[in-house]
């Protein structure tokens, strides 16, 4: 109930507010009704709790102004289409406060007929679930993030490196994957402390977000192991540029509470399609390069691909 409706349509009925007092008025749900040009003409107590308008803001205006933009214009074309032929509709909405903050409701909307059989009011009760909206959010988040930087965790940065690999295979480009381990980790952890230890894997990826650009997925597998997607390339020499920063960036050194610590990074880079065309594999070889750039004596980076190591 979102979109203006056609200017064709009946005049406006009156619904008698006895009626209304007696149905709505003091129900826990929120509860709206507009009549059949989509004008508000009626408000119950619980409306006005849950999106902040009072009688005075809200009677006259179009139930847009809850809009949150959440939903496509689809979405409301489709509401007011099922509506106007006379069904009743169901759906998850959110919607946006008087004060701007989001709320998400399970609602109803009922077209209610007149004695002629036309349309003359739409009534809309309104079930609050932003809790469990959020809680919901809350489980998502946590399954495809990791807890303590915040950064993408291994099951999302996979599901995110196959869909950059169907793309790049669309449009003939490339996809990388930079594998980063840092060295000294373990004896930051064994001298420092483990606060200082998780101190620093924030301050990593934090420098991490400043050196990739808008779209490249970082991701934290676990202990002091990172990733970096980077997807929508032509060149190779664009990846070389980025590990060279990465190791820059992660080689300065670190104000931890009381502890200046000092850190370097080892990076192993695979390449679709030149590497693999299996997500798995190429995250397996980006590790194996990386092992290479470690046991080469670390701070520095190296390609899965002999051919294209030369490069560096």
């Amino acid at each position: 109930m979102r979109l203006e409706p056609s200017p064709s349509r009946p005049p406006t009925h009156t619904l008698a507010e006895s009626d209304l007092t007696r149905a709505f008025k003091c129900t826990a749900n929120a509860v709206f009704v507009t009549d059949q040009s989509g004008k508000i003409v009626w408000v119950n107590d619980a409306f006005c709790r849950l999106s902040g308008y009072c009688e005075m803001d809200i009677l006259g205006r179009s139930p847009a102004v809850l809009n949150s933009g959440q939903q496509s214009h689809l979405f409301y074309s489709d509401l007011w289409h099922t509506i106007t032929s006379g069904k009743p509709w169901r759906g998850i909405v959110v919607d946006r406060r008087k004060d701007g903050m989001l709320y998400t409701v399970d609602e109803v909307i009922t077209p209610l007929l007149g004695d002629d059989g036309n349309i003359t009011h739409y009534i809309a009760i309104q079930h609050d679930i932003t809790p469990r909206s959020q809680e919901h959010e809350q489980e998502s988040y946590l399954a495809y993030h990791d807890v303590l930087t915040g950064l993408s965790n291994r099951a999302y940065f996979l599901s995110k490196q196959q869909q950059a690999m169907f793309e790049a295979k669309r449009n003939q480009r490339m996809v990388a994957v930079l594998f980063i381990d840092l060295d000294k980790f373990k004896m930051i952890n064994d001298t420092l402390g483990h606060a200082t230890g998780d101190a620093l894997l924030v301050a990593v990826a934090e420098r991490l977000r400043s050196a990739v650009r808008k779209n490249d997925v970082i991701a934290r597998f676990g202990g002091d192991e990172f990733a970096i997607l980077v997807a929508d390339i032509h060149d190779i020499n664009i990846i070389v540029a980025l590990a060279k920063k990465v190791l820059d960036i992660l080689s300065q050194q670190f104000l931890l509470g009381d502890h200046i610590v000092h850190t370097y990074a080892s990076v192993g880079i695979a390449t679709y399609p030149n590497d693999s065309e299996e997500p798995e594999v190429l995250l397996t070889q980006a590790d194996q390069a990386m092992y290479r750039a470690k046991k080469a004596g670390g701070n520095r980076f190296e390609l899965y691909a002999p051919a294209v190591s030369k490069m560096q």
